[in-house]
């Protein structure tokens, strides 16, 4: 892709905050949401620039209606469409027979997995967008569609049967109120990918008394159905960001209303700042929990700091870590270069940076960001295959996504006057 800001001059080429534990298959730890988006930064403002009279209110509002919308409608699109993919798997699985060739259903189960690399690769580059609905009510619509690194695949075992019987404590099963780690997208990579038909819980009690008794088709009617029932609810409530980003009175229009009366944001640059703000996600997300954790940078399931960890890798059934960061790192490119679904209109981060003489800062931060994603796509294995075989690529990715937000945290802050989101104040890494 050519840069922008390539007409200017010739192309140039940690401590994690949480901690994760392990029981009953549930990895715990503090929210991607948190410390994005809306949330109040608590280091002063740098002094403005007194050539800043770039039009921040035209910046915002193509992020909000080119850049963050599509990102939004096109997951919702998707998430529809594996939503049929994994209900007509489970209609072939449920009408199988003892006879019949399974060829059909596994090529149907190898559609759903498809389907569902197709959403997730999209939720990881509306991930980077999380403002305004991701964010509210700690940022609970967020993690019912994706709550790593929270997950729970026992919690997955333990519905997956409280499904089929219709109750939970004698009250109706309904999966909106269940907990997060029992919905979304990282549910069903588990009830998708897992390669066992065994549950993983420590105990067979209560709930999951019988599941040693079914066959290996019955296991797998069962995590299909419930399959389908996640699927449904991932996709409401995909329509439920669309609606709250896009609709009447939704939050792009709070966006490119920032600095009027009544706003929430009293200048258009505040409103910039929820923006960069969720940039961030590529510091604290991508480079600290998603590199970091397994390459023993911080503490992680295979025993603390120092320990190189491949079962700490996000996504770790299907394998699919490397995409993820890589949608991670184009969904920064794109608020960062505004480059989105209007072709004329591609008013960037890149272009306020050059309006106020910092053209150099532009030029490297997406360098460096074409560079990241260069090397992740020159991946032949998996991450979690990559840290066992050779952790020195996987710390190489983590210092191609450190060049980036190097920049982000120290010369793009400066320059644009901006504030640290809180997660960032005091970090150095």
């Amino acid at each position: 892709m050519m840069s922008k800001v390539s007409s200017f001059r010739p192309l140039l080429l940690c401590t994690v905050i949480a901690g994760l534990m392990t029981g009953c298959g549930e990895s715990t730890s503090s929210t991607a949401g948190d410390g994005f988006g809306d949330k109040n930064p608590t280091n002063p403002t740098p002094p403005t620039n007194p050539n800043d009279d770039f039009n921040q209110t035209a910046l915002l509002a193509n992020l909000a209606d080119n850049v963050i919308a599509p990102a939004y409608q096109k997951f919702e699109q998707l998430s529809q469409a594996q939503q049929q993919a994994i209900h007509d798997y489970c209609q072939l699985e449920n009408n199988f027979q003892t006879n019949d060739a399974r060829q059909p259903i596994d090529d149907a189960l190898a559609t759903a997995q498809t389907s569902w690399r197709n959403s997730m690769s999209q939720w990881q580059h509306a991930e980077v967008m999380q403002i305004g609905p991701l964010t509210t009510n700690s940022a609970t619509l967020r993690n019912t569609i994706y709550s790593w690194p929270t997950v729970s695949s026992c919690g997955v075992d333990q519905d997956v049967m409280f499904f089929e019987q219709g109750t939970v404590n004698s009250t109706p099963y309904d999966i909106t109120k269940r907990t997060a780690t029992r919905r979304g997208l990282d549910v069903l990579e588990y009830l998708l990918f897992t390669p066992t038909t065994e549950h993983s819980c420590n105990s067979t009690k209560d709930i999951l008394a019988s599941w040693p008794d079914k066959t290996e088709h019955e296991r797998r009617v069962l995590r299909c159905n419930f399959a389908v029932e996640v699927a449904t609810d991932l996709n409401n409530n995909a329509t439920t960001i669309v609606e709250q980003w896009s609709g009447n009175n939704g939050y792009a229009a709070v966006l490119k209303q920032a600095g009027q009366a009544d706003n929430k944001y009293a200048t258009a640059h505040d409103g910039v700042n929820a923006i960069s703000d969720a940039m961030f996600y590529l510091d604290k997300i991508t480079k600290d929990l998603k590199l970091g954790t397994p390459l023993g940078l911080t503490s992680n399931d295979c025993g603390g700091v120092g320990s190189v960890c491949p079962e700490s890798v996000e996504s770790p059934y299907s394998d699919h870590s490397i995409e993820n960061m890589i949608s991670n790192l184009k969904a920064f490119r794109a608020l960062f270069n505004g480059e989105g679904s209007d072709p004329a209109n591609t008013i960037g981060f890149d272009d306020y940076l050059i309006d106020i003489d910092d053209t150099a800062t532009a030029e490297k931060m997406l360098n460096d960001t074409n560079a990241a994603i260069a090397a992740l796509e020159s991946y032949q294995v998996s991450l979690a295959q990559s840290l066992n075989d050779d952790p020195s690529k996987a710390e190489q990715s983590h210092q191609d996504v450190k060049d980036v937000t190097d920049q982000l945290k120290v010369d793009f802050i400066n320059s644009l006057a901006l504030k640290l989101p809180k997660t960032a104040a005091g970090d150095n890494d």
